[in-house]
């Protein structure tokens, strides 16, 4: 008699939705793609905005121009950022108690470890965003246009749009692989180092905006990069590079769930002998 084989519930996780598989390009790299995209975007899509209005109506913050435009701006990435924030975080922990108590397949564990990267590419691109571009252009700018607010054309998109975005994320990841990843950030096994040096970059440098600020305006007017109240911006650089152990961790975590596969896979063979 032919024996029927019967697809194990790894297999029917990808059959079911062609092209949508654990590691498909619209399957778990999904997040990376999409999120990525997105904040490029927006970065040149203000780069842009910048480029035909910061000479003319970006120079003085009294102005009637600039409260149209860039103090618009302003307010509306501080609620926009705010506000998408606590609905991510709170949807976040609201499933995640429910996604942290349900059994998954190993398949299913891939896509989400495939999710849990895009989530650390995105955050990436926005560390990348917010500690290169915007402050060489924030340098370039004072130099040639002396400050007079805290509100300039480099500062709005770099200190109250990107910085509190790298918060966001950093937390924001956290939480995914807390309670969609347990056997790797699972409750019990505590906080991990990597993320407590990666929340504490970007805290560290939300928290610098402030002394930068004061800085400039009550100690040392000029864009000096090796003034001293610039130097904790080199701290957030160091904390960053926790992030290179998330990659790491789940890693081992894939090394695992294929070592599981192997040896399921083993047990019928056994049984039949």
């Amino acid at each position: 008699m032919a024996q029927v084989l019967t697809p194990t519930a790894d297999e029917r996780v990808t059959s079911e939705r062609p092209g949508r598989g654990p590691i498909d390009w619209l399957g778990g790299w999904r997040t990376c793609l999409i999120g990525c995209t997105v904040f490029l975007l927006l970065a040149i899509a203000i780069r842009i905005f910048q480029q035909f209005t910061a000479w003319t109506i970006g120079i003085d913050s009294a102005s009637r121009d600039f409260g149209l435009y860039y103090r618009s701006l302003f307010v509306a990435e501080v609620v926009g950022v705010t506000l998408a924030t606590l609905m991510w975080w709170g949807s976040l922990v609201r499933r995640g108690r429910v996604a942290v108590n349900k059994e998954i397949t190993h398949g299913e564990e891939v896509r989400r470890v495939a999710v849990f990267w895009g989530l650390v590419g995105t955050t990436c691109v926005i560390l990348y965003i917010m500690a290169s571009f915007w402050p060489n252009q924030d340098g370039s700018w004072h130099q040639t246009a002396v400050r007079d607010t805290a509100l300039t054309p480099a500062h709005i998109p770099m200190f109250f749009l990107f910085f509190p975005l790298g918060i966001t994320f950093t937390i924001g990841t956290y939480l995914y692989g807390r309670y969609w990843l347990p056997k790797v950030y699972g409750a019990e096994k505590g906080f991990p180092w990597s993320f407590f040096l990666l929340i504490a970059a970007s805290v560290t440098e939300m928290a610098q905006v402030a002394m930068n600020e004061w800085g400039h305006s009550l100690w040392i007017t000029e864009e000096i990069f090796a003034v001293p109240f610039h130097w904790p911006f080199v701290f957030y650089g160091w904390l960053a590079a926790g992030i290179f152990a998330l990659w790491a961790e789940t890693l081992v975590r894939l090394l695992q769930i294929e070592g599981e596969i192997e040896q399921e896979a083993a047990v019928p063979a056994e049984e039949v002998a």
